[in-house]
């Protein structure tokens, strides 16, 4: 499997050629931000996971973006945050569902015997080492306090 950077390097190409401008601007701004965390690791490819925590960040920060904007009537740069997090989101796994988030966390804490606020570190180690990436990091502290 290619890795995202050339994923996102062959599909800036094609919306090159296919004068695809606003995409190919959130494109550029992606292989720019992974190539800026791969000469900040001093390596010459990240692994999957760093790459993707770069996209998730990506979303994070136009998320925040887009509440500045509609809080403050700017609508025209909501919409194009928005089309920005829904370019990058496209190259990012399918995230987890509240549901499926709520039955993983109760798997996993099941797993390592989870007592509560005490053993969250543990908890968390073992939930990234399993499914990082793959939710939103709130609705897993949401399920976790639920639990107790």
């Amino acid at each position: 499997m290619a890795t995202y950077l050339e994923k996102l390097t062959t599909d800036m190409k094609a919306a090159m050629k296919g004068g695809d401008k606003p995409r190919l601007e959130v494109l550029r701004m992606l292989i720019s931000d992974l190539k800026k965390k791969a000469i900040d690791a001093k390596v010459d490819n990240l692994p999957d996971d760093e790459e993707v925590g770069v996209l998730q960040k990506a979303v994070k920060t136009r998320a925040d973006s887009v509440a500045q904007a509609k809080n403050a009537g700017r609508a025209e740069i909501a919409a194009k945050e928005q089309f920005e997090i829904d370019v990058i989101q496209s190259y990012l796994p399918k995230q987890m569902s509240a549901a499926e988030v709520a039955a993983k966390v109760r798997e996993v804490a099941a797993a390592i015997g989870y007592q509560g606020g005490k053993d969250t570190g543990r908890f968390m180690k073992e939930w990234q080492g399993k499914y990082k990436g793959l939710a939103d990091g709130k609705l897993v502290q949401e399920a976790l306090k639920a639990l107790g």
